[in-house]
C-alpha cells in the first residue's frame, strides 16, 4: 500500500480531470485509487467528483460503487464489503469533533471504524457517522443520518436513522 501524501492527492485530482465520465472512466478512477487502499476487490468504481480523503484507511470488496460527489472522510478505518453502493452526495464520516469550552473548534476529534455490510445501498445525501456497523443487505433512505449500528436486512430512514422496515427475501417485496 502506497502512503497518500499531499503530492499524490493533488496528482490524483489533476489526473481525474482527464478521465471521461461513464463506466470505463468510473473503473479507471477506481484503478487510480487501488495502490493507496488497504485492500481492494474487483470492479471498484468511483464516479466523477467523488472524493476519498484517506484511501489508506479504506478496504473495499468486489463490485463496490462510490457515487457522484460522494465523500469518504478521514479519521477511522472504513470497510465497504462486496456489492456496496454509495449514492450521489452521500458521506461516510469516520470522525467528528468534540465540544470543549463551548466551542467545537478546540474540542479534539473522536473517530471510530465504519463497516458497511455486503449488498447495502446508501441513497443520495445520506450520512454514515463514526463507529457505525451496518449489516448485510440494508437500504439507507435518502437524507438519512445513521449514528448507530443496525442489523442485516433493514430499511433505515430519518434523522437520526431508525428502522422503517425489515426486509424478507422469502416474501415478495412491495
Amino acid at each position: 500500500m502506497r502512503k497518500m501524501t499531499r503530492f499524490w492527492r493533488h496528482w490524483m485530482k489533476f489526473r481525474s480531470l482527464f478521465i471521461p465520465d461513464g463506466p470505463h472512466g468510473d473503473l479507471a478512477r477506481g484503478r487510480q485509487y487501488r495502490p493507496f487502499l488497504k485492500s481492494c476487490g474487483t470492479f471498484f468504481k468511483v464516479y466523477s467528483q467523488a472524493f476519498i480523503y484517506n484511501p489508506n484507511g479504506l478496504s473495499v470488496g468486489d463490485h463496490v460503487c462510490i457515487g457522484f460527489n460522494a465523500y469518504i472522510g478521514a479519521g477511522g478505518d472504513v470497510t465497504l464489503e462486496d456489492g456496496v453502493t454509495l449514492g450521489p452526495f452521500s458521506m461516510v464520516a469516520p470522525s467528528t469533533r468534540q465540544r470543549k469550552d463551548r466551542s467545537f473548534r478546540w474540542g479534539g476529534i473522536v473517530s471510530g471504524p465504519v463497516r458497511i455490510g455486503a449488498g447495502t445501498q446508501v441513497a443520495a445525501h445520506a450520512c454514515i457517522l463514526h463507529g457505525v456497523t451496518l449489516g448485510r443487505g440494508c437500504a439507507v433512505a435518502a437524507g438519512a443520518v445513521v449514528n448507530k449500528s443496525h442489523p442485516d436486512d433493514v430499511v433505515l430512514g430519518g434523522v437520526p436513522a431508525r428502522v422503517l422496515k425489515t426486509l424478507d427475501d422469502t416474501k415478495e417485496q412491495e
